[in-house]
């Protein structure tokens, strides 16, 4: 982990990309569809603190407006200074401001350039609804866009896809861009490998208390039906977890059963004030085995936690 104590990431694009809703996604995870009909346009900055293994998260929600966007310009020392992450949204389904989106991604580029601070960039085409999942179009508009953003030649630089209706998607965003804070996840993820093949777990997956993945595993013998159960079972824990929060669940495990082969798991754990999940997708007959073993396996990753909090 970075010598750090605050992180600051910007949140940045043109208006109606969808900032502030992905914000809500993630500290929601379900029901929070009405909300979003209600959003009214970011004034000026947002700011939503999160606390991430023992550092505290700032996201800057900048509103995208034109006439804020000539604010941050002129104040950019203000809104862009002390910046450790850049996350910009381009909205996949606006089509006539794509150039417009890119020309303002520049100019925020060139402030970072300037001041030869060296900012990771994660680009997400936002919108990509599961209605356009299969869209030639819009996967078309995906890879040229792609294109012109590797000529910004950026060194650290990360594209996704999301959509708010796939709440996974924005989880998956959201672990990618604290992924950059931390090199210290390599040993963990040998310990799950381990534990997958172990225990023939399809999936092994390590969230913290906001839904932020932490590690993952997954088995290299997923084949499409397989991978579609798993995205489910994994989107059902995301939600089950912020439940569990929100409505005070007495239990610490939660078996579901996804079809007559395989079995949903989910573990409730803490290492001192802080709570965190292991997600897994199980076969049947693997149930009771994981079961006794699992003080171990929580042990072993406890230990690999309580380096990198501390």
């Amino acid at each position: 982990m970075l010598n750090l104590k605050d992180i600051k990431i910007i949140v940045s694009g043109l208006d109606n990309a969808g900032k502030t809703s992905i914000l809500m996604a993630l500290d929601k995870r379900y029901d929070f569809e009405q909300e979003l009909i209600e959003l009214q346009p970011t004034i000026k900055v947002n700011y939503h603190k999160i606390k991430f293994l023992g550092n505290t998260v700032i996201f800057w929600d900048m509103g995208g407006q034109e006439r804020y966007r000539q604010l941050y310009k002129s104040k950019h020392d203000i809104f862009f200074g002390g910046t450790n992450l850049l996350l910009f949204l381009i909205d996949i389904q606006d089509a006539e401001r794509y150039e417009l989106s890119l020309e303002y991604l520049n100019e925020i580029l060139k402030f970072f350039e300037e001041f030869e601070v060296d900012v990771p960039l994660l680009v997400t085409f936002h919108k990509l609804d599961p209605k356009l999942e299969d869209d030639e179009k819009i996967h078309h508009y995906v890879r040229k866009l792609t294109e012109k953003l590797f000529s910004l030649k950026q060194l650290k630089m990360l594209f996704l896809q999301t959509s708010i209706y796939n709440i996974f998607s924005i989880i998956h965003l959201i672990s990618s861009a604290l992924s950059f804070f931390d090199d210290k996840y390599t040993e963990l993820k040998e310990l799950f490998k381990e534990t997958l093949n172990t225990f023939e777990c399809k999936s092994l997956i390590l969230f913290d208390q906001n839904g932020i993945i932490l590690s993952e595993y997954y088995t290299d013998t997923l084949d499409f039906n397989m991978y579609q159960e798993l995205l489910k079972s994994v989107t059902e824990h995301i939600v089950l977890l912020k439940k569990i929060q929100d409505e005070n669940y007495n239990h610490d495990y939660d078996f579901r059963s996804v079809n007559t082969h395989l079995i949903s798991y989910l573990q409730r754990f803490k290492i001192k004030s802080e709570t965190f999940y292991i997600s897994a997708l199980i076969d049947n007959q693997a149930k009771e085995k994981l079961l006794e073993k699992v003080p171990d396996i929580i042990k072993e990753i406890s230990n690999h936690l309580e380096s990198i909090i501390s």
